[in-house]
């Protein structure tokens, strides 16, 4: 047996047959597989480190396994075996599923491009998940090279944390691109299994993350506190949230027939208090940490929401307008300065008058309906300005981004609202800085 991270083959003396590492064809590793018998005289760290070995091992076959694509690659590219569905390839040839080949390819095209991260792969050093988000990292190549390095004595969860904190200190973008990027990546779907269950996935910006995940949050501690079916409740964590997902996407969606079921469920979920919450599934309950120059946009600084997720302060801006987003303003020495509550945002009855007012989504052009607009402060509550019917507008919710991300503001003109930029933008471009104009969508 390999003793693991020792990097050659040591025998233990202590096993009945140390593992038979050998060729067995070109290009083809076989590991002997001890039978039960033979694993059972093993100690715990023998077996322990079995686990090491075999895991080192797995790691460097992928690291294997991405030169032989990339060798495939370069075929292709050369014309002499032309193939433009590699991972269909690897799937054929290995028996894998079409999304497991795809995501294997992927993997395997990153690392082809950070030398570090494919040799330390190839070296059984870290592992796949490891490699693809050290190859994602925005930081400088010196920087990654650096956390390559210490990856190799980190589990995976370690290693994108601190990747992350790499990122906000070494990062090679600004919040708002990294929050554009994450848009532009999200992601959903849903089909059923060879059983005829039904299997979702998504990815969500951490904007829409942050606040499913407050939406989701009270009814699923409803149903994990619910003393009076604690002690008989067999269900694994898995199931739980399972549930806790199926009645926030469907409880709303049943028939008149099924109230008493509906009813029933949210008694018994929203007991001790939590009804009020899981009523209204809103982002009412996020937090964002945020200083108080970040909130005005005269800095960068990403904002912190209470479970760690950073959002760009333009991000902040906009859902302070008119989502129950609750920013905690620091003060210029870090102090906790305010606290935004509830109120700042338009309550019912003024969102009325304002859609009697302005009946559409007010930017030129544009008459996307009141269900699909946000209540726009034409002077931020973070600026002084206040909560009314005249320092609020209608904008949809893809211009009411568009406003906050590009620096733009809200002027009368002579037909109604009008767009322009920001002075301190009209200033970079003055002086200037790459300020790039995008066109309004």
């Amino acid at each position: 047996m390999l003793r693991s991270g020792s990097g050659s083959a040591e025998a233990i003396p202590t096993a009945p047959q140390s593992t038979d590492l050998t060729t067995d064809r070109p290009g083809m590793l076989v590991l002997r597989r001890l039978d039960r018998g033979e694993l059972t005289l093993l100690r715990r760290d023998e077996l322990v480190n079995a686990l090491g070995d075999i895991e080192r091992l797995a790691n460097r076959l992928a690291g294997y396994r991405a030169e032989v694509l990339g060798a495939l690659h370069e075929l292709s590219r050369s014309g002499v075996a032309p193939d433009p569905t590699p991972h269909l390839t690897l799937r054929d040839a290995t028996g894998v599923s079409e999304r497991e080949a795809r995501r294997l390819c992927r993997v395997a095209s990153k690392a082809r491009e950070h030398a570090a991260v494919l040799d330390a792969l190839a070296e059984g050093d870290i592992n796949a998940d490891q490699a693809e988000s050290l190859c994602d990292a925005r930081v400088p190549d010196e920087v990654r090279t650096e956390l390559v390095a210490a990856a190799a004595s980190h589990d995976t969860d370690t290693t994108r944390r601190r990747l992350r904190e790499a990122e906000a200190t070494h990062g090679v973008e600004t919040p708002t691109e990294r929050f554009l990027r994450q848009r532009t990546a999200r992601g959903a779907g849903w089909g059923r299994d060879h059983e005829g269950m039904l299997k979702l996935w998504a990815r969500f910006d951490p904007e829409t993350g942050a606040s499913i995940e407050a939406a989701l949050e009270p009814l699923r501690r409803a149903l994990w506190q619910d003393d009076k079916h604690q002690r008989t409740d067999r269900r694994t964590p898995a199931q739980r949230d399972a549930d806790t997902l199926a009645y926030a996407l469907a409880g709303a969606t049943l028939t008149e027939q099924d109230a008493a079921t509906v009813d029933r469920l949210h008694a018994r979920a929203c007991r001790d208090g939590h009804a009020e919450q899981v009523q209204r599934l809103s982002p009412a309950q996020i937090s964002v940490l945020i200083g108080l120059d970040a909130l005005r946009g005269h800095t960068d600084q990403a904002g912190v929401t209470d479970a760690g997720t950073e959002l760009a302060p333009e991000t902040v801006r906009r859902l302070a307008c008119d989502a129950e987003i609750i920013p905690i303003i620091l003060g210029g020495r870090g102090g906790s300065a305010d606290i935004g509550w509830a109120r700042r945002t338009v309550p019912l009855r003024l969102r009325r008058l304002l859609i009697a007012r302005d009946k559409h989504c007010q930017w030129p052009g544009c008459h996307a309906s009141p269900s699909r607009c946000d209540a726009h402060h034409v002077v931020h509550w973070a600026d002084g300005g206040p909560t009314n019917l005249d320092n609020l507008v209608l904008l949809c919710h893809t211009h009411h981004q568009h406003l906050h991300e590009h620096g733009y503001e809200l002027v009368v003109g002579p037909d109604g609202w009008m767009p322009r930029q920001k002075a301190v933008e009209r200033r970079k471009a003055e002086q200037g800085a790459n300020v790039r104009q995008p066109r309004a969508p």
